[in-house]
């Protein structure tokens, strides 16, 4: 298994949407285990588990 952290842009007023979605998102090989909210030059941190790197990219 693989784990990788996306760190996302988003319009401030988005934010919290986001979250929801991001966790209701349903991708073909590989799972979002957590969404975070952050501050600095990213405003969300995305963890996702893939079984590689393939279905990683996909």
């Amino acid at each position: 298994m693989i784990q990788a952290l996306v760190l996302i842009e988003a319009e401030p007023t988005r934010v919290q949407e986001l979250v929801q979605e991001l966790q209701d998102l349903k991708l073909d090989d590989s799972i979002i285990r957590h969404v975070y909210g952050v501050t600095g030059r990213y405003d969300l941190v995305a963890l996702i588990e893939s079984p590689d790197l393939q279905a990683l990219g996909n």
